[in-house]
């Protein structure tokens, strides 16, 4: 016994809906290329300028630390001296001499064999910290394009030039860098001032 199957015309057209053409099947692969490629082209955008922002972040990070140190050693010396840093030797500035400089001596105690020094080395631009506790040298911030870090103030902001007694101590370190992987220049600065709290 044969079976004849007939097939009606809503089975015919669902048969042949099932399927894409040829145009349909380019112009569908066509539209999710460019999906996939935009896709792909906003991730590596977005990782570009993440990784600009954790270049900032670090660059800064060491530098806000040590400039807390910094401002918690002023606060608590017995005196701080500026200066300037030349091949190494600290000479601090005499009275009528403007009291800006590169180089900052501060003395925890009222012994002057014990005494911390800030300085900036303009060859390399690069901003150091020197402890006689210690005995070494410690890099704190690189990239550093001012050559006046320190400046000696008085209560309205004026440059001083005289060592009085209740001057407050600026301290400004201004960065300039190019991050790899993005001609985007960066340039930025951390700023502090602070007054010691013990007077002479």
């Amino acid at each position: 016994m044969n079976t004849l199957v007939t097939l009606t015309a809503s089975t015919r057209s669902r048969r042949r809906s099932a399927a894409f053409t040829l145009p349909e099947s380019l112009i569908a692969t066509t539209v999710f290329t460019f999906l996939l490629l935009g896709i792909v082209g906003a991730n590596i955008y977005c990782m570009k300028w993440c990784q600009i922002g954790q270049n900032k972040m670090l660059a800064t990070d060491s530098a806000r630390k040590a400039i807390g140190k910094l401002s918690d050693e002023l606060r608590t010396c017995n005196n701080a001296i500026v200066g300037n840093v030349t091949n190494g030797v600290f000479l601090a500035h005499l009275n009528n001499e403007l009291q800006t400089g590169n180089g900052l001596m501060i003395y925890p105690t009222s012994s002057t064999n014990s005494y911390v020094l800030y300085y900036l080395n303009p060859t390399n631009q690069s901003f150091f910290r020197f402890s006689t506790d210690v005995g070494t040298t410690a890099l704190v911030a690189q990239s550093v394009t001012n050559t006046t870090v320190f400046l000696a103030q008085d209560c309205l902001g004026k440059v001083l030039t005289n060592n009085q007694n209740n001057r407050v101590i600026c301290c400004s370190l201004q960065f300039y860098s190019t991050p790899p992987q993005s001609p985007a220049a960066n340039y930025y600065q951390l700023q502090t001032s602070v007054a010691p709290r013990a007077l002479n």
